[in-house]
């Protein structure tokens, strides 16, 4: 059903998906992570149904969320998904080396991730990457941003996405996202507490990227200004 919400709301213009392939989604043998910004809720929604339908006749084609342990793995409401999910307990160093240890399992098995390198929404972050003028910048505050000039903005990598491609060698999708934090608003109200499908979120899928032998230590930074770029793109 989520599947089939996904594709109404592309053939309604609610969500505009650029750079579709599905060979893009394709794991193939080494795994595939899908990095993808993260702006809001809405997104971290969508981004399952990507898949749609071919997980209804292959295994391969499922993908696995990486949802924050406390506040929604271990919610009862959040029980139907568990299965195809990995909790990320944040804060909590050994919690994080074993969500870590299974998503690297998962993807020796040729399993897909979904993950936000983020480790949180956007806005909440400390230190940010901002492209401007076709050069990549780092600042502390978003206050430094004007985003009425639509420069894209990111908050630092977590450095777990790093070691995780580098022991794996997965094949690595970048995701831009953009309008999200329209259709769920990071300010929740009351007078309208449901989602506004009449919004547009937009998904650019990027091409697979070559990490060749790129050293461990610069991995993480790579893909930073990777979907920071394809955010920019167009």
């Amino acid at each position: 059903m989520g599947g089939l919400l996904l594709w109404l709301l592309c053939v309604t213009r609610r969500v505009k998906i650029v750079g579709y392939h599905r060979s893009k989604l394709d794991p193939k043998d080494k795994g595939l992570i899908l990095i993808h910004n993260h702006p809001s809720l809405w997104e971290p929604a969508l981004l399952p149904f990507l898949f749609f339908p071919w997980y209804l006749f292959s295994l391969r084609f499922v993908p696995f969320s990486i949802p924050d342990k406390k506040n929604y793995h271990d919610k009862w409401w959040f029980s139907p998904f568990r299965v195809v999910c990995i909790p990320m307990e944040r804060g909590n160093l050994k919690g994080e080396a074993r969500a870590l240890k299974r998503m690297r399992e998962k993807l020796f098995e040729g399993k897909i991730l979904l993950l936000a390198p983020e480790g949180g929404r956007t806005f909440k972050g400390e230190e940010f990457k901002i492209i401007r003028g076709g050069k990549v910048d780092v600042v502390k505050s978003l206050s430094e941003v004007d985003l009425r000039d639509n420069n894209k903005v990111l908050r630092r990598f977590k450095p777990g996405i790093g070691w995780l491609a580098f022991n794996t060698k997965a094949k690595i999708l970048p995701v831009w996202t953009e309008g999200g934090e329209r259709v769920v608003p990071n300010s929740f109200s009351f007078k309208f507490p449901f989602p506004r499908f009449w919004r547009q979120t937009q998904l650019k899928i990027g091409e697979p990227l070559d990490l060749g032998e790129l050293p461990k230590k610069e991995i993480t930074e790579f893909l930073e200004d990777s979907i920071l770029k394809l955010g920019a793109e167009g």
